[in-house]
Order: C-alpha cells, then sequence, then structure tokens
C-alpha cells in the first residue's frame, strides 16, 4: 500500500467493553479500528487508480503481453475501449457487434495483461455492470527486429490487423450509408506500390503520424462518429 502505516487506536479499558452490539476485548477493539482504516486505505487507493485521466500513449515491452494482440477480436475490443474511454461490455458488443457472452474471455485476457482496467460498477436497469477503461488511448507495441519472438509476434499482429481491417470494411460497404466519394469519405480501400527517396518516405511518414495523432487526440463529442482506420506499410524485398 505504498508505506501505509498502523495506527494504535487502542482504547485501554479495565472490562471488556460493548462495540456494535458485541462485548469484546480492549484487543479485539484495537484490531478492528486497524481494520478499518486498512480498508479505508485500500478504497481510497482504488478511488485514486479510477480517477486518473486516460494518458494518449502507452508502449509495450514485454512480449507476454504483446501476444495478446495478436488475436484480430482483442485488438478490436482494446480499439473500443479505447475510442470509448469507459464502457461496459454491452456497449463494447454494440461497438462490435459481437455478442456480449464472446468477449469476457477476451476482456479478462486484457486485463490481466493490464491493457486495460476495471473502473467504476454502473447501474443499468436493475443490476449493476462493470465498467472498463484503457490502460491509455492509444497502445503500441516495440519493434526489435533482432528477436525472434518480437518479430514472429509483428507478424501475428499484422496478420490480426489485416484480418480485422478485412471484417470491418466488409460491413462498412454493405452498407448504405458508406461514404465513398468526396472530402467526407469514410469508406476506403486500397494498395500501391511506389518508388520513393528518403524526402518521399519521411513525407509519408509525417502523413501517418498525422493520423496516430488525430486517433489519439480524437474524443466522443456531440457531432462526431466513429472512423475505423488501419495503416499497414512494408518496403518491397524482392530481388531483382
Amino acid at each position: 500500500m505504498g508505506g501505509c502505516k498502523y495506527f494504535d487506536f487502542t482504547i485501554r479499558y479495565q472490562t471488556p467493553i460493548t462495540v456494535f452490539g458485541y462485548c469484546v476485548e480492549t484487543y479485539t477493539l484495537r484490531l478492528m479500528f486497524q481494520l478499518l482504516f486498512i480498508s479505508t486505505m485500500l478504497h481510497w487507493d482504488e478511488m485514486s487508480k479510477k480517477s486518473k485521466p486516460t494518458k494518449n500513449l502507452h508502449i509495450i515491452y514485454d512480449p507476454e503481453k504483446m501476444w495478446v494482440l495478436a488475436s484480430p477480436i482483442r485488438v478490436e475490443v482494446l480499439n473500443a475501449i479505447c475510442a470509448l474511454d469507459e464502457c461496459s461490455v454491452t456497449e463494447v458488443a454494440a461497438f462490435t457487434g459481437r455478442s456480449r457472452t464472446s468477449l469476457y474471455p477476451h476482456i479478462e485476457q486484457l486485463v490481466e495483461a493490464g491493457l486495460i482496467f476495471e473502473g467504476d460498477a454502473r447501474l443499468a436497469g436493475k443490476r449493476y455492470e462493470q465498467l472498463y477503461r484503457p490502460i491509455a488511448r492509444t497502445v503500441a507495441t516495440k519493434h526489435n527486429s533482432k528477436d525472434p519472438e518480437n518479430v514472429a509476434y509483428h507478424q501475428a499482429y499484422g496478420n490480426a490487423v489485416g484480418r480485422l481491417m478485412a471484417r470491418l470494411h466488409e460491413r462498412a460497404t454493405a452498407s448504405p450509408n458508406a461514404v465513398v466519394r468526396g472530402p467526407l469519405r469514410d469508406t476506403n480501400a486500397g494498395i500501391s506500390t511506389a518508388w520513393v527517396d528518403d524526402n518521399s518516405l519521411e513525407e509519408v511518414n509525417k502523413l501517418v503520424e498525422r493520423i496516430w495523432e488525430i486517433c489519439r487526440d480524437s474524443r466522443p463529442e456531440e457531432g462526431k462518429r466513429l472512423i475505423n482506420i488501419g495503416v499497414m506499410m512494408a518496403p518491397d524485398r524482392r530481388k531483382d
């Protein structure tokens, strides 16, 4: 508990006394005060964690935690919670179009990996539902090309992102409300191969970083709508 110390609230009586209708000895009363103090400190500690604002970026260095995101479903769930900031499983289910029952195992793994954590409980109808918060608005991983396990993860993650974006794009194009032309276009897919020098490659990366900045700075507000953005880039390593 970060240096929490016991406070000795011992009340010295020559004879047993009554507390909450129970006859107790002096040392029992002392223990009750200590437990009450510890419980209060634990509750305050949990409240302080829940009240912390969500940071913009969290980078994963632990390979075991990286592999949690090698699943398109968990990537989608994490993205949903990052976008909603604080939400229930019901809201994640509505966001992803998946059933609540299918989401629980994935949410549990994200909690165990420390990528999301449990917030407050909210009254929904006649029952309370658990709310979840992301560790950050954007979660990234550290790529290490010299570590085979790290490389294997990033290959698996790329596959997961590709599969997820294919599913999302298929669902979007099936909607009659898809905007496929003009400056407010919200549905797009494409691939191109380009000859680039260092200057043009730097320009591409600046544009990609600008996309991520827009995503990190976005907040749910009136008049805004959600959009899924995926970016994949790979140099052509084919031999001449």
